[in-house]
């Protein structure tokens, strides 16, 4: 089987145009590091941003699981090898997983990095996505971090974090100190630059209108990262695009206000998804 997904990811290059990650020029199949939950409905693959974890989906995958499958998929940004961080990479690595799981056509719901990389796996391969939800995604405008620093500490963690989030209660010392670990590797931190400038480089706006699968677009009113300008282009460049906002929330949605993201993508995926039946069965 693998030989068989390996000939279809080979197919996508091109499209891509991307630098063949590692693990598709060795021909070895990525590991997948995965959270899933639900028993009924469409299966959805949950795609965290940059500093992102499967964490990030703690709170609103249980809700989510009550009318579909929520995979939350582990991107391998920190530790793989610095050919497979690329936003075209990630999409790749994703495309093999949606392709390995026969899950396809599948909904893709990606924060932050996790939408650019949705939106680059459905330019390269539309036949294997049912539906898009993207929230606070790059790919066009963004306060990026492609300047982190090579020693970043916790005062740059807690600056970020603070602009992350319109709700400073989330910036926890906990949740501070778990960053500020993992940015004490070098590789991991020049890991994270490469994925950040690539997605600065990676601008979508001539391609945004080959996007034809039905897209819902989740923002906060307060996002300091991709701002409502950003969200009002991307609701005009996406042909079947559909934007809901909130207010008093900030670049991550799905952790500030995880009951509303969770009933918003319910709705739209009763509306939108060839799987729709599913979801009352």
């Amino acid at each position: 089987m693998a030989k068989g997904i390996f000939k279809f990811i080979k197919e996508s290059l091109p499209k891509l145009g991307s630098t063949d990650p590692l693990w598709v020029v060795n021909e070895q199949e990525p590991t997948f590091k995965t959270v899933e939950m639900g028993t009924k409905g469409p299966e959805m693959v949950l795609i965290h941003g940059l500093f992102g974890a499967l964490s990030n989906w703690d709170t609103v995958q249980p809700l989510m699981a009550e009318y579909s499958k929520p995979i939350a998929l582990s991107l391998p940004l920190l530790n793989a090898h610095r050919s497979e961080v690329k936003v075209k990479a990630l999409a790749l690595y994703t495309e093999y997983f949606v392709r390995n799981r026969g899950f396809a056509p599948v909904t893709l719901c990606g924060n932050s990095l996790g939408g650019h990389v949705a939106l680059r796996l459905c330019l390269a391969a539309p036949q294997l996505v049912d539906c898009l939800v993207l929230t606070a995604t790059s790919g066009l405008y963004e306060h990026s971090v492609d300047s982190l620093p090579i020693r970043p500490g916790k005062e740059f963690v807690e600056e970020h974090m603070s602009k992350v989030f319109f709700n400073q209660e989330f910036v926890t010392p906990e949740a501070v100190n778990e960053i500020v670990t993992i940015l004490e590797d070098r590789t991991r931190v020049l890991n994270l630059i490469h994925a950040a400038r690539s997605a600065k480089k990676d601008n979508l706006k001539d391609l945004l209108g080959q996007i034809k699968v039905p897209t819902l677009l989740l923002w906060g009113e307060e996002d300091q990262v991709t701002t409502m300008e950003v969200a009002e282009m991307f609701h005009k460049l996406i042909p079947n695009s559909q934007l809901v906002t909130i207010k008093k929330c900030g670049h991550a949605p799905m952790i500030e206000h995880p009951e509303w993201f969770s009933e918003q993508v319910r709705r739209f995926l009763e509306q939108h998804s060839r799987h729709a039946a599913s979801m009352k069965a």
